[in-house]
């Protein structure tokens, strides 16, 4: 049986019908909201894990390129370079 079959027989229906016609719907959406919310709370964690596990790689990362930077620049942190030395660590200005 169709939808539309279905949706033409409820004027036929007795109140009482209709009434245990509402009932299974509404306990059928009921059902349906629950798989949904369940699906939507497993999304959210894993969604939360992935953002956890972007950060962590983000950081691990960078800090990386930093040590790497640290280590081929002679700069230290609040040094500001002076232009004899600005000079020198350039080859193109030898």
């Amino acid at each position: 049986m169709s939808a539309t079959e279905i949706i033409q027989e409820l004027p036929k229906l007795t109140e009482a019908e209709r009434r245990e016609v509402r009932r299974k719907l509404a306990e059928l959406s009921a059902v349906a909201d629950e798989d949904v919310a369940l699906c939507d709370e497993t999304a959210q964690a894993t969604f939360q894990e992935l953002d956890k596990q972007e950060d962590e790689d983000r950081r691990t990362r960078l800090k990386a390129f930093f040590a790497e930077w640290d280590a081929t620049h002679n700069v230290t942190v609040g040094e500001q370079p002076t232009r004899e030395r600005t000079y020198a660590d350039n080859p193109r200005l030898r």
